[in-house]
């Protein structure tokens, strides 16, 4: 377990009413954190990593995350991630800044090489202070590929840095430091107090704002995507298949490249229930940094202290532009033969899952309707218990890619998505999210989402395709899907010198 070098609770000082420390604190207490992890690093010949946390009103993720790219220029990005989602009811807002440590998942053992990267660091990471609740914990954010040998820059990093929000409360701001045998214990000294200033100057800057413009054009090439649709039930009828998600690619000329901060913010303002999430790329060069990015309703999987929650996402209507006519299309998707087919088959490709690795899932007997601002969607939450000998990252080995992303059977399907698509899906529909170093997690399935590069912008959307699918509906729900993102893209900062 990560150690704690001494004991102080950020929020419970917060919230008990005491000072937090500031940098008058730090004198007598950074060096002997600061020394206790050389001499470990001297004893062990591992270098050692000390997470120093603070606790700053005012300071919000997403307008640090403003004020911080508004400073640089394209061709000095590092990377970042942005991720806000729903625990028990409060919003977590969590950004990680830069990359301190770094393991690249590409390849067939890349869930392997996850579980490994975070297993190796966990015993030589130490918190001061130490965590007063789940979500004060350090964390590592991971984005992996849809397919072993997808591009996108699939990596979990440890960040440099982490702000972390829950329910527009304190943010409490987190620096990871690496010491070695030979560190300059000075020059680190120096870069807590040079943090603790900037994390200061960062609590001032404003929230990012938008303002609406035209919607944009959004080409589909439906004849192509029709004839895919068609290839895949033939596969389907000829019974190689029960289940294929096929997913389409729309790419987009922006005006400008788009301000990543306000798209948040309105993804953050216009989708609550969704979990919002940016990973952008370090950017070389003269090349822009790549943002993937998007607002997912899907949570893949979520294990806290041993027990997990996943969600089975797959049947879709739109909403209904007035209240009895949303009630009726509820009623229709949830009577519907086609979508409760296609359903199952997620709830059995999870099940199934879960089974090889020794787990008995509870499912909840029916599926609920889960209400979107433009789509709803068949949910199907299901739960059980983490044997001890199974890391989060090993049973994400199992799930990914579950049927609503993918198909039934999962290898069958696969296969034939190699054949059907013409491009390469990257993060699409892949899982990413955050873990700790404990085995806990929160990943979702990377959906409603976009691959942006300067004014490029690759939309991505899928549907899943059963034997009594309708080609022209499957494109139809397809368009639907992409609206989130295109309504988002459409957005411009504000002019700070109009009105």
């Amino acid at each position: 377990m990560t150690s704690s070098l001494f004991p102080w609770n950020v929020h419970g000082a917060a919230r008990a009413g005491r000072p937090p420390l500031s940098p008058a604190d730090w004198p007598e207490k950074e060096k002997p954190l600061l020394e206790a992890c050389q001499q470990l690093a001297r004893a062990t010949g591992v270098p050692q990593i000390l997470s120093l946390a603070w606790p700053f009103p005012g300071l919000n993720p997403l307008a640090a995350l403003a004020q911080e790219l508004s400073l640089l220029p394209l061709q000095h990005f590092p990377s970042y991630c942005y991720f806000a989602h729903t625990v028990q009811g409060e919003r977590v807002q969590v950004l990680g800044w830069g990359s301190l440590r770094r393991a690249d998942l590409a390849g067939e053992k890349r869930f392997q090489v996850a579980r490994d990267f975070v297993q190796a660091l966990q015993p030589h990471v130490h918190t001061a202070p130490a965590p007063s609740s789940p979500q004060e914990r350090l964390l590592c954010f991971c984005r992996f590929g849809f397919a072993p040998h997808s591009g996108g820059g699939a990596a979990l990093v440890l960040p440099r840095w982490q702000l972390l929000q829950v329910q527009g409360e304190v943010t409490v701001a987190r620096l990871n430091l690496e010491i070695g045998p030979d560190s300059d214990l000075a020059a680190l000294a120096g870069q807590i107090a040079t943090f603790f200033a900037h994390m200061q100057r960062l609590a001032q800057a404003p929230l990012p704002a938008w303002r609406p413009q035209p919607p944009l054009e959004v080409a589909l090439a439906e004849e192509a995507l029709l004839a895919r649709i068609e290839k895949a039930l033939q596969v389907i009828w000829a019974g190689s298949l029960e289940k294929v998600v096929l997913a389409e690619a729309v790419d987009l000329a922006l005006p400008s490249p788009p301000a990543i901060p306000s798209l948040l913010a309105y993804l953050e303002a216009h989708h609550p229930d969704c979990s919002v999430f940016a990973f952008a790329s370090e950017s070389k060069g003269d090349f822009p940094p790549q943002v993937f990015l998007g607002a997912s309703p899907e949570r893949l999987l979520s294990v806290w202290q041993g027990r997990v929650q996943i969600d089975a996402l797959a049947g879709s209507v739109a909403r209904g532009s007035t209240g009895p006519q949303d009630c009726r299309l509820a009623e229709e998707l949830l009577r519907s033969p086609k979508n409760r087919r296609e359903h199952q088959w997620v709830v059995r490709s999870i099940q199934e899952a879960l089974g090889w690795l020794g787990m008995d899932p509870w499912i909840s007997p029916q599926p609920r309707l889960r209400r979107l601002a433009h789509i709803q969607h068949l949910q199907t939450v299901i739960e059980a218990e983490l044997p001890d000998h199974v890391h989060l990252f090993d049973l994400l080995a199992q799930l990914h890619p579950t049927a609503a992303v993918g198909g039934y059977p999962q290898q069958a399907a696969l296969q034939w998505l190699a054949q059907l698509e013409p491009f390469d899906r990257a993060s699409y529909a892949a899982p990413l999210g955050w873990v700790d170093l404990q085995g806990n997690g929160e990943l979702v399935v990377g959906i409603r989402s976009a691959l942006i590069e300067g004014k490029r912008a690759r939309l991505y959307a899928g549907a899943g395709i059963v034997a009594d699918s309708k080609p022209e509906q499957e494109v139809a729900e397809i368009r639907l899907k992409l609206h989130a993102l295109v309504q988002a893209l459409a957005l411009r900062p504000p002019d700070p010198l109009g009105p």
